[in-house]
């Protein structure tokens, strides 16, 4: 073979392996995201954005905020991928009424909160990474890529789509001096009128 052609076959199949190397993961990009106050209940949405129908190694990708890892790991997913969601959660998410199967979990311990609510990074491995603001903490609303805050819209790979509520915990009122103050003159006098009755 002549070897200006030989070359030009091997720089053929040089870029035909490097393509392959990187088909089938490269497309998804971390979508939405939602916290609660405290970080117990939160969920990372990614998805495909090219419309691409092969992208079905999304499991040998690590996910990443800016202090937390998590490698996706399972089975590949069933093409075709086209514009699909794959929706990432800690499991007091998928306790909550409305949530839709998350398709991993993410292991309670070290790994949650996953991200800090005050803003953080999201990375899927080296293919995406959207540095994010506050995330809302009203249990209702999510920060979402393309829309800013929306209601939560969470979507799973099977195309479930839920909505979940996860409101703060209602503030118990504190008590002023004043309000103390009486408290503690009623139970005196309760006290002092158990003491009596018992003397009688």
């Amino acid at each position: 073979m002549n070897p200006i052609r030989k070359s030009f076959v091997m720089s053929a199949l040089l870029v035909g392996v490097a393509h392959t190397a990187i088909a089938g993961q490269h497309t998804w990009k971390v979508n939405e995201v939602f916290s609660n106050a405290s970080g117990t209940i939160q969920f990372v949405e990614l998805r495909e954005g090219n419309g691409t129908p092969g992208e079905v190694n999304v499991n040998g990708v690590t996910v990443s905020s800016t202090t937390k890892s998590f490698p996706i790991g399972g089975s590949p997913v069933a093409p075709p991928t086209s514009n699909k969601f794959f929706l990432i959660a800690t499991p007091a998410f998928a306790g909550l009424s409305g949530a839709p199967t998350p398709d991993r979990i993410l292991a309670p311990g070290s790994l949650i909160p996953y991200f800090s609510t005050a803003g953080d990074t999201g990375d899927y491995g080296p293919y995406d990474s959207w540095v994010f603001g506050a995330v809302p903490t009203n249990g209702t609303s999510s920060l979402n890529r393309s829309g800013g805050v929306l209601a939560n819209s969470p979507t799973n790979y099977a195309g479930v789509t839920g909505s979940v509520s996860a409101p703060p915990p209602a503030a118990v009122p504190a008590l002023s001096g004043l309000s103390m103050g009486l408290a503690a003159a009623l139970l005196l006098l309760a006290g002092t009128a158990i003491i009596i009755r018992s003397r009688r």
